[in-house]
């Protein structure tokens, strides 16, 4: 990776933890993902109006809308996991998604993974195996119990969206890449808006169902941080689709994990969360594996 991306990721990365600490804060998650995507909504009106959505290939146009489709899904089991577990727990299990993604990239893509990047890669992944089950297990047959609690059944359905929104998101960039009547610096966020109103459209009915909300209360107390969570999303995501036009899949969801390292220290500064000191260490040996894989 150029060092260009590897600082664009690495910015997304803390932007990404940025927004997710404050929907973590949100009294009710669920609804604060609903108004932070109302707003990203809000922007996507002007894209008709700056550009011809007609110009977007069948084979786009398909690309866009299951990705918004698995993002809503991502958005309602990410928000569900915040509400019943701690951010230095459902996060790492969300961000595990290197353990799979360079399986799933290898096959659509035929990408390949050098052997310094291979190494990376399990080191990360082992880091974050750590993170989870530590001061959990208590023997070798608790493994299955302690990631099939009830907690993280969400935070496992979301990883499995993060490892499918990231392959198709790369192939729509891939396909993006051919609309000439848009600045490359554009095609990402034209991109973004669209499966984004799919993906909240998608959500808001979900939502309408649920009759247990405080819609007015969640926007009266918490409406700066829904807007500066919805701002960090569009920057977060427009970068990391910026860098996919050019460098490797695997290489940008790996390098994009340090953001679990960002959980650690948000979650122990900010919601009091415990064993600091040796998420603290297994952080540590985390960004050596993130420097192997991210120059390789």
């Amino acid at each position: 990776m150029t060092s260009l991306s590897v600082i664009l990721v690495l910015i997304s990365a803390g932007i990404h933890i940025g927004w997710n600490s404050l929907t973590k804060s949100s009294a009710q998650p669920r609804v604060f993902s609903l108004f932070k995507g109302t707003l990203l909504m809000a922007l996507a009106i002007a894209v008709p109006f700056q550009f011809n959505l007609l110009l977007i290939s069948a084979h786009l146009w398909g690309l866009i809308v299951l990705s918004g489709v698995v993002h809503a899904l991502y958005i309602l089991s990410l928000s569900t996991a915040y509400e019943k577990g701690d951010i230095s727990f459902v996060y790492p299990i969300v961000r595990s998604a290197p353990a799979f993604v360079p399986l799933v990239a290898f096959v659509v893509f035929a990408e390949t993974v050098s052997l310094r990047g291979g190494s990376g890669i399990a080191i990360v992944v082992a880091c974050i195996l750590v993170l989870l089950l530590q001061g959990k297990l208590k023997g070798i047959g608790d493994i299955l119990r302690v990631f099939l609690t009830r907690e993280n059944i969400w935070a496992f359905i979301t990883l499995g969206t993060v490892v499918t929104y990231s392959v198709v998101d790369k192939a729509g960039m891939m396909s993006a890449r051919r609309l000439d009547e848009v600045p490359e610096w554009g095609q990402g966020i034209v991109y973004f808006l669209l499966e984004n109103t799919i993906c909240y459209s998608l959500y808001w009915l979900f939502m309408l169902g649920k009759r247990d909300t405080e819609w007015v209360a969640v926007w009266r107390r918490e409406w700066w941080k829904i807007c500066l969570a919805a701002l960090g999303t569009i920057t977060s995501y427009g970068m990391v689709l910026y860098v996919m036009k050019t460098e490797n899949l695997s290489y940008i969801v790996t390098l994009r994990q340090s953001s679990i390292l960002f959980s650690v220290f948000i979650g122990w500064f900010f919601f009091r969360e415990r064993q600091f000191r040796l998420r603290l260490l297994v952080s540590i040996v985390m960004i050596f594996g993130l420097y192997l894989t991210s120059t390789a």
